[in-house]
């Protein structure tokens, strides 16, 4: 298990940093942070533990989009049909 440790004596400080942090995390997408979890502070200050993961692979969702009938596209120039070689008769006899 992999943790993050925000820890600061200035409470107000860790609070701003924290702040920052959490929405970062949450709009990265190759990571997974789980809810942060406060720990005491004897003088005030503040702790907080955030448990991390990698994330695995987003499901990919594809929409087709059909192409109108009768309607073709091109990438190049038109096709052209090469005549088939004929193979040589055998000789007469």
């Amino acid at each position: 298990m992999v943790q993050l440790r925000l820890m600061s004596d200035d409470k107000e400080l860790g609070e701003d940093v924290l702040a920052v942090l959490l929405p970062l995390l949450d709009a990265c997408t190759a990571l997974r942070a789980g809810e942060p979890t406060r720990l005491r502070h004897r003088d005030g200050g503040l702790r907080v533990v955030l448990d991390v993961q990698l994330a695995g692979p987003s499901p990919v969702t594809v929409e087709r989009a059909d192409e109108p009938t009768g309607t073709r596209t091109s990438s190049g120039p038109p096709a052209t049909r090469r005549p088939r070689a004929r193979r040589a008769l055998p000789p007469a006899g």
